[in-house]
């Protein structure tokens, strides 16, 4: 677990120097100056040379503070110089760029201004004026000191901020979008989202944004080179996100469950691979239906953080405003068409957050519930289903355990218990691919004998060992958020079951860990109910933890469990 712990040291300088000499004299400072703003002039930014140079700003040093004792030395660089962009002369919303300590100039490249003034509201294809200056300040309850204010013609070249992406936690195009309909950096739309979901958002522009670089600050955006990905709130499911770039913050309204009244009555199920909300039901006769969808969500934002807690209750409704399906406090008439009586399903589709859809289809539709377990067979030369990779990436259908190998003909996996399907490997493929057309002939050959963290995804019908070398040692850590290894017990009658003693004095924030071989590279993590996912943890107490008691830590590496008992 990284601590980020940081020391303001050395600001001697803060509004008044409060030493005093042998006469009772008072020492005090100059405080921040203001400084000399200068530019490289008008700019009409081409975007055939968006790596190129388009603007370079500097400003005189205003580093060195004096004070009214010349004996006194005060420290150089404790003044805070922070850029401001606007689009009108009275900075009444601008946007801001601290610079770092020391410096006196910055240059940014034909995308970077282009993306800057994009923010700031200047439009496409047009030269319009933007506003700059400095603000520097000594400290927080200080009033700041202006520069003068330098106005330039800037060009931008037109893109399309309309639309935002979503990335994965590697960077990768996951199809979905969010939409900013009036183009000024304001993004949202519905995620369907696993629980702790990393992701990234790139813009039109090509900035892509994540979390600020900093522990105990979530929701807090950045597109600098040192951001983290974003990340959800433990649960699973429909978050309705904002990922406001002007303000750099994000939010994500968390909606469990919707209920239908009027002319249709029930609960809707989400889908969250289809981002669709439905509920089926028995249609007695065609024609309009009038209906009411609200619910009750939990706000996640930069003040609340992640924390279950913390989060605060929302009601979330759907309305109709111009013709158009849009998210309210309070429902109003929704008018469906069913076309024919019978089973039919009631459905509203969020994947496009430019216009979402409220409709009625024949048909029963329910949500495909995706298997927590994926079965495997013939790792010890037995067939009994007993042992199983537990499911710990939803969206690539990833499962994981530690596998008992000691089998003389190989082995294959099955998606149901006692269903006898075969997933084995892919005879066509030199690499560890799977297919579900295999035969006895094209079983999966095991590592080697011994305990083996093996990994096989459904998404990418492929396999492979976590770990080339079998599991020797185990330990755990994170408990009271000490982070020093404890190691663990091997069971003396039970493979895979590793214990030891823990006393619980005081919370364990940021989750428990178990270590495999001594490598923070490979591990377990505990999650909600019990559960022990590979390479997967959520934050806050372990199942079972109270301040005061001393526990003995069981972990059953084959079954992905964990249990805390006294």
């Amino acid at each position: 677990m990284k601590t980020a712990k940081y020391i303001l040291a050395s600001l001697l300088a803060v509004m008044t120097l409060a030493a005093c000499d042998k006469d009772g004299d008072i020492i005090v400072t100059s405080g921040a100056q203001a400084v000399e703003l200068s530019g490289s002039g008008d700019v009409v930014i081409d975007k055939n040379y968006a790596s190129g140079l388009a603007l370079t700003l500097n400003w005189t040093d205003n580093s060195r503070l004096s004070s009214s004792d010349e004996r006194v030395w005060l420290s150089v660089g404790t003044t805070v110089n922070t850029l401001q962009f606007s689009a009108t002369d009275d900075f009444a919303s601008p946007i801001e760029i601290q610079t770092e300590a020391g410096t006196t100039s910055i240059q940014f490249t034909a995308e970077a201004l282009n993306s800057l003034v994009g923010r700031v509201g200047l439009a496409g294809d047009v030269a319009s004026t933007l506003y700059i200056r400095m603000s520097s300040v000594l400290a927080n309850n200080v009033a700041p000191k202006y520069s003068n204010v330098l106005e330039m013609q800037v060009t931008p070249y037109s893109i399309d901020m309309s639309v935002a992406f979503v990335l994965d936690a590697s960077k990768n195009d996951t199809g979905v979008t969010l939409s900013s309909p009036n183009s000024d950096g304001i993004y949202s739309g519905f995620i369907g989202a696993s629980g702790w979901y990393n992701w990234w958002l790139l813009e039109g522009n090509g900035i892509t944004w994540g979390n600020i670089g900093v522990d105990g600050k979530p929701f807090i955006i950045s597109s600098d080179g040192g951001a983290w990905n974003f990340w959800y709130p433990g649960q699973a499911g429909c978050y309705y996100t904002v990922v406001n770039t002007v303000k750099q913050e994000w939010s994500a309204l968390y909606i469990p469950s919707l209920t239908v009244s009027g002319d249709i009555t029930g609960e809707m199920t989400y889908d969250r691979k289809a981002n669709k909300w439905m509920l089926s039901y028995t249609a007695t006769q065609s024609g309009t239906a009038t209906i009411r969808v609200a619910g009750t969500g939990s706000q996640y934002n930069a003040t609340t953080g992640t924390d279950d807690a913390s989060a605060v209750s929302t009601p979330v409704a759907f309305a109709v405003e111009d013709g158009k399906l849009v998210l309210a406090d309070e429902a109003s008439d929704i008018t469906v068409n069913v076309a024919a009586a019978g089973d039919v399903t009631l459905a509203i589709d969020l994947c496009d957050p430019t216009a979402w859809k409220c409709e009625v289809s024949e048909g029963s539709e329910t949500p495909v519930e995706i298997a927590k377990q994926l079965y495997i067979l013939g790792n010890d030369d037995t067939w009994n289903y007993d042992q199983y990779l537990t499911l710990y990436d939803e969206d690539n259908l990833c499962y994981a355990a530690a596998v008992n190998f000691n089998c003389s003909w190989g082995y294959y996996f099955s998606k149901e218990y006692n269903a006898w399907d075969q997933i084995n490997q892919d005879p066509e493929s030199t690499e560890m691919k799977l297919t579900l057309d295999g035969t006895n002939e094209s079983n999966i050959q095991a590592p080697g004998t011994g305990l083996y963290v093996t990994v096989a995804s459904l998404g990418w019908m492929s396999y492979w060992y976590a770990m080339s070398d079998p599991i020797t040692s185990v330990s755990c850590t994170g408990f009271n958020d000490d982070w020093n290894l404890i190691e663990m017990t091997a069971d003396a009658e039970q493979v895979g079951v590793y214990k030891a003693q823990v006393t619980a004095t005081g919370d364990t924030p940021w989750g428990a860990q178990v270590l495999l071989n001594g490598s923070w590279d490979y591990w377990f993590g505990t999650c909600a109910d019990g559960a022990l996912l590979w390479s997967k943890k959520e934050n806050g107490n372990p199942t079972g933890w109270v301040a005061g008691k001393t526990y003995t830590f069981t972990v059953d590496l084959r079954k992905c469990t964990y249990s805390l008992t006294e």
